[in-house]
């Protein structure tokens, strides 16, 4: 993997190279698009709930998926994970999740402190073991952390019928799509 990485374009170019990755492919952009449409569609369709709930889930989903495709990109792992940014961009991914986590359970779960406390600490927790991790044993650290936190969640709260599929999707894109850093040698969408 090159030492030097693109620089983002400016002005709206640049927003979208910040989300993808500076030098994703026209390829890495469609599979980002598409993502995010299947993903809105997933949010709308999927749950029978009052439309502007439906509307927001949408909208947690399209971003959801196509952020774990964006993840997945060669441009996108090698923008996450520049080595001067690495643990401050990492840092701010995961307070970020804890918003969409809140957001979702806010309007699935009601004010449902204990699960969010629970659910944020287990993002937390299982993303700082992912960090701390050498970069080979990643990605089966945050397989562990993905399997363990599901656990925990079933177990304490049960898991919500309600877009069930949300939560695996969710903590998938962090443990095993976002934090672990990029292979050196792959050019094209990650390896699960």
């Amino acid at each position: 993997m090159p030492t030097t990485h693109p620089e983002p374009q400016p002005g709206m170019a640049g927003l979208v190279d910040r989300y993808l990755g500076p030098g994703a492919t026209p390829l890495d952009r469609v599979r980002v698009m598409l993502a995010g449409g299947g993903g809105a569609l997933l949010g709308l369709l999927t749950v029978p709930a009052p439309l502007a709930e439906r509307f927001l889930l949408g909208l947690l989903a399209a971003e959801l998926c196509a952020g774990l495709m964006a993840a997945l990109n060669h441009a996108g792992k090698a923008w996450i994970h520049r080595p001067h940014q690495r643990m401050s961009r990492l840092a701010l991914h995961v307070g970020y999740q804890c918003l969409i986590l809140g957001a979702f359970i806010w309007i699935y779960r009601g004010q449902d402190v204990e699960l969010l406390r629970d659910a944020a600490g287990l993002l937390i927790a299982g993303s700082v073991s992912i960090m701390v991790t050498p970069g080979p044993a990643q990605r089966a650290v945050g397989l562990v952390a993905l399997l363990a936190v599901m656990l925990a969640i079933q177990q304490w709260h049960g898991l919500p019928t309600t877009a069930a599929w949300f939560l695996p999707l969710f903590f998938a894109r962090t443990f095993l799509a976002h934090l672990p850093a990029p292979r050196p040698t792959t050019s094209g969408p990650e390896d699960p």
